[in-house]
């Protein structure tokens, strides 16, 4: 609180209005939720759960699978990609230490 004080004038006017457009929206949103509430139909709310396309859900669902084995395929991929990689770093490590061991051997 003594850190609110400390405010300029303009500060704690644009934190009052803040707080009044906070408390504001939410009690208008309380207030029309309580009004849409009493308006509106429960069986309206059963009929829209019970009308649905199962077609739209079976094409959905079958985007999704391919989706999903496109996904795996590509992180298969990367894996070999990657296995190569590290193949190739590998023999460039043992071309590294085999040069440098024979550089030791002649001695420079």
């Amino acid at each position: 609180m003594e850190k609110l004080a400390e405010l300029p004038p303009a500060a704690l006017v644009t934190f009052g209005a803040v707080l009044a457009l906070i408390f504001g929206v939410r009690y208008l949103g309380l207030f029309q939720g309580q009004t849409a509430s009493r308006d509106k139909d429960s069986g309206s709310a059963q009929v829209a759960a019970v009308i649905v396309d199962p077609s739209a859900i079976n094409r959905a669902t079958a985007a999704l699978e391919a989706q999903t084995l496109e996904a795996l395929n590509h992180r298969k991929m990367m894996e070999r990609a990657t296995e190569e990689v590290v193949d190739c770093l590998q023999e460039l490590t043992r071309g590294i230490s085999a040069l440098r061991e024979e550089l030791i051997r002649k001695g420079r």
